[in-house]
Parts: C-alpha cells; structure tokens; sequence
C-alpha cells in the first residue's frame, strides 16, 4: 500500500531544524518500523513542511509510522493513502461500466 505523509514542524522541530538542517532527514533514516518502507521524502513550501512517500504493509503499519516518525522528527503527521491513477484509466472504467446490467447494450444500440 502507497502512503503520502504531510508533515508540518512542531515548535520543537523547528528549533532542531535551526541547530542542524538536516534533522528531518536523520529522523527519517532512524526510523525503523517493520513492513513500511519511506521511498522518499521532500522539503515543501506551503502548507506542509515536508512530503514523505511512504510503501507499507497495512493501514496499522502506516499508523504506527506515523507516531514514530512524529515523535523522533518533531512534526504533525497527516498521512493519505494513494491509489495508482489506472484504476481510473478509461480501460478501467469500461470494465466498471461491463458489470452494470444492460449498460452495454444501451451504448451498441446508441453507436447504430
């Protein structure tokens, strides 16, 4: 399962970020939580402080990411869950569309 963490600084992690710049980026190698895995992570401008990516096994795994990441690098955690985009791929959506009785014989007739 794909996770995105929105992490915004706590007062004390914008202290530990002034004393050492790469503080987020230790906190993030520290963390050792079996089956997540971050894939990657990002410094954002806006109304998050950093972006982490986020392969793990299940939603309590992610859970369980989420305070540990939180109470090592100082921030808030808000975390989504990401689906691949070709779930919503027209393929995909015609496939949606064949398990609904009659809709495929309403759109042959509509094409004659």
């Amino acid at each position: 399962m794909l996770f995105f963490l929105l992490a915004n600084l706590t007062d004390d992690g914008l202290q530990a970020c002034v004393e050492n710049p790469d503080a987020f980026a230790e906190a993030c190698d520290s963390v050792n939580v079996p089956g997540a895995r971050l894939l990657s992570r990002y410094a954002t401008l806006g109304q998050y402080d950093f972006v982490v990516m986020v392969e793990a096994d299940t939603a309590q795994t992610m859970s369980r990411l989420s305070v540990v990441l939180g109470a090592n690098a100082h921030v808030h955690v808000e975390s989504m869950q990401a689906i691949t985009t070709h779930l919503m791929s027209e393929r995909e959506e015609g496939l949606l569309r064949s398990d609904i009785p009659n809709r495929g014989a309403d759109q042959t007739s509509a094409a004659s």
